[in-house]
């Protein structure tokens, strides 16, 4: 495995992504632009942001098509997003098979100099969670369902977060480059008891969501990557809050339970932004 994060990753995204705003001295060489690759699973490929799209690459790869934090990333003078490869409903697996196994994939990571990507939800397949444990369920099958998928989770977040490991250490051994890993937020505002879940039920769904988070931080910075906590600048914007900034109605459909491009801009971007300046 490369050593991670490289001095020339370090100098580069310092270079580009300073938030003081100095200009440079006359004597200092002028930055290089920063070439990133996008990897992960549809909080990383702008899901609920708008309609869909394939992604460019030569598999079934779904990505949302209006503006999220990789693509106001990209608008940044000296960022230059090479390759787009976030696929929705990917889990670890797959995104490690697409650094392994897809020449495209490979090509870009050996010359970027930073990766980001989200992963592990779609290992614990969140998604039944959410539906084992929402009132609608719970009304006709009772508590029981619920339950014993959360007696699951502590299984099932370690499988995941080890799998987010060995993904990581496969971009190391393509790239250089230095990995940001993003978490997730929490999906549910626990205040009060809501159409789709119980105060009780989204505390507890909460809770979860901040193992899952432990974990895989505590994974992937076991191979050098950079985790990034999101679930603070969310807070307050879960579904069943005032302002949510996580879609939830029948109008959002398969873009369900993802964040609104509000919640990408302002939830994710400050976050990616503000690590890789600290970071560097």
């Amino acid at each position: 495995m490369h050593s991670v994060p490289l001095r020339r990753a370090v100098t580069a995204l310092a270079s580009a992504l300073a938030l003081a705003g100095a200009a440079a001295s006359p004597a200092a060489a002028a930055p290089r632009t920063v070439e990133l690759v996008n990897l992960g699973d549809s909080y990383s490929a702008a899901y609920g942001t708008g309609g869909l799209q394939q992604a460019d690459i030569p598999r079934e790869c779904a990505q949302g098509t209006g503006r999220d934090h990789v693509d106001k990333l990209a608008s940044h003078p000296r960022v230059e997003v090479t390759l787009d490869a976030a696929c929705a409903g990917y889990t670890t697996h797959e995104v490690r098979a697409l650094v392994e196994d897809e020449p495209l994939v490979r090509d870009a990571l050996a010359e970027a100099d930073a990766v980001t990507l989200t992963m592990g939800g779609n290992d614990i397949q969140w998604g039944r969670f959410v539906q084992a444990c929402s009132a609608p369920a719970e009304a006709q099958y009772g508590p029981g369902p619920c339950d014993t998928m959360l007696a699951q989770a502590p299984g099932l977040i370690a499988s995941a977060a080890g799998s987010a490991a060995e993904t990581v250490a496969a971009v190391d051994e393509t790239s250089d480059a230095r990995v940001v890993v993003l978490g997730y937020p929490h999906l549910f505002d626990a205040g009060q008891d809501g159409p789709l879940v119980s105060a009780e039920r989204a505390a507890q769904l909460n809770d979860w969501t901040d193992e899952l988070n432990t974990a895989l931080a505590a994974g992937v910075e076991e191979e050098g990557a950079v985790f990034v906590d999101v679930t603070d600048r969310f807070r307050g914007h879960g579904v069943g809050s005032a302002d949510p900034w996580i879609l939830f109605g029948p109008e959002a459909g398969e873009h369900n339970l993802h964040p609104t491009e509000r919640g990408y801009l302002s939830g994710y971007f400050p976050g990616l932004l503000g690590q890789l300046a600290r970071a560097c």
